[in-house]
């Protein structure tokens, strides 16, 4: 049997719930084909130089992972973009360019593909063509800002970022420059409960706890009929999400989606109760 080694690696790392080292993954592709450790180390020695793999050191040992340094296709449209990196795109293609930095969010997590693609089917249902007026997304916690990048891209008038921490708002700052949305994309750290405004979509990439927080924050801030993205939340997790939002505040969960052992969930703003 012909196996082809780096689809097979790249199958192992794409797929896997935990991180990987280079002993574990040579390990684990020679006891499955009885590969050769010179063969092994040569097709990862490739897919390294190609960026479709890099090594990273993740608390105390060498981990080889999947790597964004390079255009990566995140949902049927969005493209991330490393700055400085091209690209030829498709003509339906939204290319959302990345600076590295510190800030959560560049791409590398499945909690931030999860959130863009929930974000495309999320517009697709709100059906913005038909409301006539500015829309606004509220990206809460928003790290890297990718996520309001990308609703704004994907047709959103405007975005509201709020975070905590200033390096964040730097880089999302950053990122707001590099996609030409600098006037369109406010990045601030003031309390979600002092805008005084609705929103069409809000945003949240964050942990369980933080996600049932903020529910009645959430519910006091979107409008009628938008639609709420919440990430970061594991696959055991779903159903303590999905019934707090149903059940509380009138909000219908319309679509999910998971990615290795993290979940993101869409809803509606079906009611008030």
């Amino acid at each position: 049997m012909t196996v082809n080694l780096k689809k097979e690696l790249l199958h192992v790392i794409e797929n896997g719930w935990e991180k990987i080292t280079p002993w574990e993954l040579r390990k684990q592709i020679s006891q499955k084909y009885g590969a050769k450790r010179k063969e092994i180390e040569t097709a990862i020695k490739d897919l390294v130089s190609k960026r479709r793999l890099t090594y990273t050191y993740h608390f105390g040992r060498t981990v080889i992972e999947k790597s964004f340094d390079r255009p990566v296709r995140i949902s049927k449209h969005v493209v991330l973009k490393p700055q400085g990196r091209s690209f030829a795109p498709d003509p339906d293609d939204v290319i959302i360019e990345i600076a590295h930095g510190a800030s959560f969010g560049t791409g590398e997590h499945p909690t931030t593909r999860l959130a863009i693609r929930g974000i495309e089917h999320a517009l697709g249902e709100i059906c913005l063509s038909g409301r006539g007026k500015e829309t606004c997304v509220l990206d809460i916690g928003t790290g890297s800002g990718v996520l309001a990048i990308a609703a704004v891209r994907l047709g959103i008038s405007s975005a509201v970022g709020l975070d905590t921490d200033p390096c964040a708002r730097y880089e999302a700052g950053e990122n707001a420059r590099l996609n030409g949305l600098e006037e369109r994309f406010n990045i601030c750290e003031v309390p979600v409960e002092d805008l005084d405004r609705k929103f069409i979509l809000i945003t949240a990439n964050l942990r369980y706890p933080t996600l049932k927080r903020i529910l009645f924050t959430v519910a006091g801030s979107i409008e009628q009929g938008g639609a709420v993205v919440l990430s970061g939340i594991k696959r055991d997790e779903i159903s303590g999400i999905i019934d707090t939002y149903n059940k509380e505040k009138g909000f219908r969960c319309t679509w999910k989606e998971c990615e290795k052992d993290w979940a993101c969930l869409g809803f509606l703003r079906t009611g008030i109760r």
